[in-house]
């Protein structure tokens, strides 16, 4: 069993407070992880602390501040690239989005990633699962190792609306803990068991589950850790999404078409790997 982690951190809560705890977690289990950063709480302007106390109150204040998290997440091995700047914009925004849009949002993201951690990021995650065709000519034109903005089966060249990118996309293949818990038939306290026995379903390149620094970090920690004992269990392993890259020859992927469609648990339809486009 072959998992690799994706980590969102969407939020300034998420950043100061959850990859933080998630860190101490990984470093215990001896776990490496993909983390992806949104980068509008950023250390300028009325200052990311500051904005984070507000948020939090004093019971749970900032364990870092966003910068030092994404130093901290780079200098423990794990893996680092951009969730956008703004991840609530872009997941309300970006399906249907224009060139324009979609470019000063990435270039936003990326110039303030850049500022913070001093290279460009490699790898794109686009928040909520949420795109468009601008973003996958972007991705290829900006030389993107890999991009993990969709949901589907395994590792594949994206098409959409007449773009076909030579970016790889590495999709999420197994349901988001926040999806399960607002699944009416799956109670609250068996959701690590039915997320486990979904990722026994075996994939060509193994599974992608996608956890959310806020939820995972924080609220649900004691999930997260379950997870790791069962994945690394019965000779399982757990890595990073730059482990499947490695095993792709990009040249060698199928070309599919990305569709919309709805999951359990999400009001909203998400991007999904669809039918094998024809040669």
């Amino acid at each position: 069993m072959r998992i690799a982690l994706k980590i969102d951190v969407p939020t300034s809560r998420a950043a100061t407070v959850g990859v933080p705890r998630l860190l101490k977690l990984f470093e215990e289990y001896q776990v490496t992880a993909s983390f992806f950063f949104s980068m509008e709480y950023n250390a300028q302007g009325l200052g990311l602390v500051e904005k984070a106390v507000s948020l939090l109150g004093k019971r749970q204040k900032p364990e870092m501040t966003l910068q030092e998290a994404m130093l901290a997440v780079a200098d423990a091995g794990h893996e680092i690239g951009l969730l956008g700047f703004d991840a609530g914009t872009w997941r309300n925004q970006a399906a249907f989005a224009d060139a324009d849009w979609t470019s000063h949002q990435l270039a936003l993201g990326m110039e303030t990633f850049e500022q913070l951690l001093g290279h460009a990021p490699n790898r794109f995650a686009a928040p909520g699962w949420q795109v468009n065709a601008h973003l996958l000519a972007m991705e290829e034109r900006l030389e993107f190792r890999y991009a993990t903005d969709v949901r589907g089966k395994y590792p594949f060249l994206p098409s959409l609306h007449n773009v076909v990118s030579q970016c790889p996309q590495i999709p999420t293949t197994l349901p988001t803990l926040s999806e399960l818990l607002l699944t009416d038939d799956i109670e609250p306290d068996k959701a690590h068991e039915y997320l486990y026995a979904e990722s026994r379903h075996v994939l060509p390149f193994g599974h992608v589950y996608s956890a959310n620094a806020e939820n995972e970090g924080i609220q649900h920690l004691d999930f997260m850790e379950k997870m790791l004992v069962m994945w690394k269990g019965q000779e399982g392993s757990l890595r990073t999404l730059g482990e499947i890259r490695r095993e792709l020859q990009p040249e060698q992927l199928p070309v599919h078409q990305i569709g919309w469609g709805a999951v359990p648990g999400r009001r909203e339809h998400l991007a999904m790997q669809s039918v094998k486009a024809e040669a």
